[in-house]
């Protein structure tokens, strides 16, 4: 009876592969979290078949598959962010579910700033009146009898404009969104974006390599670009003038810079 071996589960590298990795790649590789080292593996395996060398395809991998660990904490953070703001949104006009019921929170906020808005329109129009009038009195104020013109003095006067100013300057002070102008942009990468730079950049540079690159991109899905040619224009056109971070270890980084 013949014994059937068992095929390769798709989160663990060959045998054979790992035998060809250089001692410290393989040693980096294994000090990856298991949730890392199984997405590197998946798409090594999808990979063997570009005849790519397996020390380039795990440096490939672990790029791509960091990349997308960092967009997934990225976006984590930011849905964390909003939440916290229509928190804060809806606590300002009396919800104290705002982080969990977000589109009342939303809707509140919306409906006092347009009230907030439309009041201080109207009070900055009664301001202007205001300095109107106040340089009437000045103008006419001696002209009054004795008895009225206290009643206009500057003191009196004041009175009335401060609490004018304390309202306006109340209202301006609610003018900024919480809900949209403190909600972090999208400014992060994705992570396709983020691993081409890495791949260009963080990589020692070899003969023939945006062959590989290219095909690894067609491979794992990444591109649809039908040429070395157009995929290298593409990938230079992202890489220039956008500044390069490393979530990864120096010795990641030394061991990628390593032909």
């Amino acid at each position: 009876m013949v014994r059937k071996t068992n095929p390769p589960r798709q989160h663990e590298l060959l045998r054979r592969t790992r035998n060809q990795l250089n001692p410290t790649l393989a040693k980096l590789y294994s000090q990856l979290s298991p949730g890392l080292c199984s997405r590197i593996a998946k798409l090594v395996n999808e990979a063997l078949p570009s005849g790519v060398h397996p020390d380039l395809l795990v440096k490939y991998a672990f790029l791509y598959a960091t990349a997308e660990v960092q967009a997934q904490g990225n976006a984590v953070s930011k849905n964390h962010a909003v939440r916290a703001n229509h928190e804060l949104a809806g606590q300002i006009h009396g919800l104290s579910t705002g982080y969990q019921d977000l589109p009342e929170a939303k809707r509140r906020y919306r409906v006092g700033r347009r009230a907030s808005q439309q009041i201080l329109a109207s009070l900055n129009a009664v301001l202007a009146k205001w300095h109107t009038f106040e340089q009437v009195v000045l103008n006419h104020r001696s002209e009054l009898p004795l008895h009225l013109q206290s009643r206009f003095s500057e003191a009196a006067r004041g009175t009335v404009g401060k609490v004018f100013q304390s309202m306006a300057i109340a209202l301006a002070r609610d003018e900024e969104d919480i809900i949209i102008g403190k909600t972090p942009p999208d400014r992060e990468l994705s992570e396709i974006t983020q691993t081409y730079m890495w791949w260009c950049l963080a990589m020692a540079p070899y003969r023939g390599r945006w062959n590989d690159m290219h095909q690894l991109a067609v491979t794992w899905r990444m591109s649809s670009t039908a040429s070395v040619k157009k995929f290298r224009s593409k990938v230079s056109r992202i890489c220039k003038g956008t500044p390069l971070t490393y979530p990864f270890s120096d010795s990641w980084k030394s061991a990628l810079s390593k032909q």
